[in-house]
């Protein structure tokens, strides 16, 4: 490596003219880049915001019938869960439910812990549409080429954590293969 001292020029793309900058060859970015992601989702708390948000896909499972037939999660927002609830009379049922509940997430959770769960109704203009088995609009499964399959394998074989490199390799296959008709 040499430094290089940045002129006038260039000053606007790397920094202040007279600034000395480390100039040299490319170390392997793709394993420095599979070195940082689990300490990175660490940092940032990511880790356990992924956690938290697990609960959203598992819904259905994690919940008894009643609470999954009249409730659906909305949102995480400050370790606590909101539900949006079909009616007054649901909302005022599940409350009796909420601390059971609670720690039934909680015990799902590797993690992170929810504080607490709030329920809202919903708006006048949705209240006609609450649907709990509302999946949203329909989603076609169009399996990636086995080319690209093989590409994006190349790419992360250099995650050294196999866990790590498996997880990312299943999302990157339902991101591309499940596509909004």
């Amino acid at each position: 490596m040499q430094s290089v001292e940045v002129t006038k020029r260039d000053s606007k793309a790397i920094g202040k003219t007279g600034d000395k900058v480390m100039v040299g060859k490319k170390k392997n970015s793709a394993a420095n880049v599979a070195g940082l992601l689990p300490s990175l989702l660490r940092q940032k708390g990511w880790e356990k915001q992924l956690d938290l948000h697990s609960v959203f896909p598992k819904w259905k499972d994690l919940v008894d019938e009643d609470f999954a037939g009249h409730a659906v999660p909305l949102k995480i927002e400050r370790d606590v869960l909101w539900l949006e609830v079909e009616n007054s009379s649901w909302l005022q049922q599940l409350q009796y439910g909420k601390y059971e509940l609670l720690a039934d997430l909680n015990d799902f959770l590797r993690l992170g812990q929810l504080k607490d769960i709030k329920m809202v109704l919903p708006s006048p203009k949705d209240k006609l549409s609450f649907d709990p088995d509302d999946k949203g609009p329909p989603v076609c499964f169009e399996r990636p080429s086995p080319e690209k399959i093989a590409s994006f394998q190349k790419q992360v074989d250099c995650i050294g954590d196999e866990e790590c490199r498996e997880a990312l390799m299943q999302f990157w296959y339902l991101a591309n293969a499940c596509k909004k008709k």
